[in-house]
């Protein structure tokens, strides 16, 4: 009985520790995304929200979108990881007219999996880039009103001239 305890103390902590990105997850719209498949392709940056209504991160959004014909010259697509409820997630992605999916961080496993976890109900608002084994290459966090990472993540992307 000990054994098994043991074991599955073992599996919750690797889950934890290795949880990360899923190879596969499904957004808000219910499409199915390959994230394995899509990181071989492009270059995946993951946008986090600290919660779908907060203006900072919707802001954030806006400011990629205003220069998304700079962006996408260095091969690179976006994911919107956020908490829910689905409901107000929705309207975040409907308000920015963001085109790239958005997910909700069920439970909040993969925030946790990350050191994320601003509390028990947001994220930290960060930037990530994942690698080809979703794993995380690069990390920007914190964001506020003054202070958003964009030229962080451009200098990671080498894009010029952007901000």
């Amino acid at each position: 009985m000990n054994l098994l305890k043991i074991q599955l103390a073992g599996y919750i902590l690797c889950s934890i520790l290795l949880g990360g990105f899923p190879e596969k997850i499904t957004d808000i719209d219910g499409n199915n995304i390959n994230l394995k498949e899509l990181a071989v392709q492009k270059t995946v940056a993951i946008i986090t929200m600290k919660s779908p209504d907060c203006p900072v991160c919707q802001t954030q959004i806006l400011r990629i979108m205003e220069n998304f014909d700079k962006l996408s010259a260095c091969n690179v697509t976006f994911l919107v990881l956020a908490p829910g409820p689905i409901e107000k997630l929705q309207q975040a992605k409907e308000w920015t007219n963001f085109p790239f999916p958005f997910i909700i961080d069920q439970n909040l496993r993969i925030t946790r999996s990350l050191d994320l976890l601003l509390n028990e109900t947001q994220i930290l608002p960060s930037i990530l880039i994942l690698n080809e084994k979703l794993e995380v290459k690069w990390l920007q966090k914190g964001r506020n009103t003054l202070y958003f990472g964009d030229s962080e993540l451009m200098k990671h992307l080498k894009c010029e001239g952007w901000i």
